[in-house]
């Protein structure tokens, strides 16, 4: 018997934040452009699902580390703020 990994639902509160950034990326690379549409999404997503803001603000940050706008993304852990990778 094989053991296949299954991937992740889609998370609907994340639905096309990351097609925009990549748009944003592929458009300001790591300039301060990108990281202004960066904050703005981030905003609205926690505006729209403030009871996940740390789950949603680290899979942004994941998602900037994966387009290559950050080495190590900081991620934030909901009680003392930023934690190391």
């Amino acid at each position: 018997m094989s053991v296949h990994a299954v991937p992740p639902l889609p998370d609907p509160a994340l639905a096309g934040i990351r097609d925009r950034l990549t748009q944003q990326f592929a458009l300001h690379r790591r300039g301060a452009p990108f990281w202004a549409a960066f904050q703005d999404m981030q905003q609205e997503i926690t505006r729209d699902h403030p009871r996940d803001r740390v789950r949603l603000c680290n899979a942004m940050a994941d998602m900037a580390e994966d387009l290559g706008a950050v080495e190590h993304a900081q991620l934030i852990d909901g009680n003392t703020g930023c934690t190391p990778r």
